[in-house]
């Protein structure tokens, strides 16, 4: 999906945005712990509402925002690699 498209569009929809306001108020404490790192998230720090990395149709909880970008980041950067395994030749010589 398209990195402008709304925010339903990116999976960010109704059920995303009300199950961030709801755990808004614990993060916003700086008690509640990043699920990915493990590390607390500080008040008033940038934080994301986590997807499972296999299925991004679950949570898994709130994240460091940074923590959420870069795993998107190596997911993607993964994906677009070149699928040739190392030492084969893309074509005949």
């Amino acid at each position: 999906m398209p990195a402008d498209g709304t925010t339903a569009e990116r999976d960010y929809g109704a059920r995303h945005q009300r199950l961030r306001r709801a755990l808004a108020p614990s993060v916003a404490t700086g008690r509640v712990r990043c699920w990915r790192c493990g590390h607390a998230i500080e008040a008033g720090a940038a934080w994301d509402l986590g997807h499972d990395d296999e299925d991004k149709t679950r949570y898994r909880g709130p994240e460091h925002q940074h923590c959420s970008r870069a795993a998107g980041a190596a997911k993607g950067n993964a994906a677009r690699q070149d699928p040739a395994p190392t030492g084969t030749r893309s074509r005949a010589w």
